[in-house]
């Protein structure tokens, strides 16, 4: 899929923005420094190698944790956060202190992730919406696990667009892996296009 460096570097930069204001909301959830980064960002068709191979490369592809969000509006899409299962025991450790086996955390682990998840997706969307004119609405976010790669990937459409943001959580001196995995229909990713190329024109 061709796609401008312009457009790539717009979305990059508006994820961006989102991520900072999640890690600031972090910060003063857990009471200490928390430092999350978007070092790469990948835009491509969803069923292309580069996206699907980029979104499920993590720390452990054969255990992981998601939150979805789907929204509809002026921009239509689903919105994934990815999140491999040691990474998702960590982040339970480091917010609420509880340690404990994996099977006796899962009910944490999931109330957990849907928190966290809550603050992100809030921020990045509150930083897409820079490019549209009305409010989306959003549907509840579920919490789903997979066990092997590629099952937790399903679209709607094969026209459908992917964007994948790889994030890194630094938070008490443990990194934490995760993708923000945003699925847009084509009319929804060539409005946000078209706006990306408005504001690079005009300035916000």
């Amino acid at each position: 899929m061709d796609v401008s460096e312009e457009v790539l570097d717009g979305v990059k930069e508006l994820i961006t923005i989102g991520v900072g204001r999640s890690a600031g909301m972090l910060n003063r959830l857990t009471r200490t420094h928390v430092t999350l980064t978007v070092p790469e960002v990948c835009i491509s068709d969803t069923y292309s190698e580069c996206t699907i191979k980029h979104s499920i490369t993590t720390q452990d592809t054969h255990h992981t944790s998601r939150v979805v969000l789907d929204f509809s509006g002026e921009i239509t899409g689903t919105f994934n956060l990815i999140i491999p299962h040691i990474s998702a025991l960590n982040l339970v450790i480091i917010l609420t202190g509880e340690e404990g086996s994996p099977d006796e955390m899962d009910a944490l682990r999931v109330e957990t992730l849907l928190e966290v998840a809550n603050i992100i997706i809030s921020s990045v969307m509150s930083a897409l919406s820079i490019l549209i004119s009305s409010k989306l609405s959003f549907q509840y976010p579920s919490y789903q696990t997979s066990s092997s790669d590629g099952e937790h990937l399903t679209f709607k459409d094969q026209s459908d667009v992917g964007i994948n943001a790889r994030t890194r959580f630094l938070v008490q001196e443990k990194e934490i892996e995760g993708d923000i995995f945003i699925v847009l229909n084509r009319e929804s990713f060539e409005h946000l296009t078209a706006r990306i190329m408005t504001l690079m024109e005009t300035g916000l």
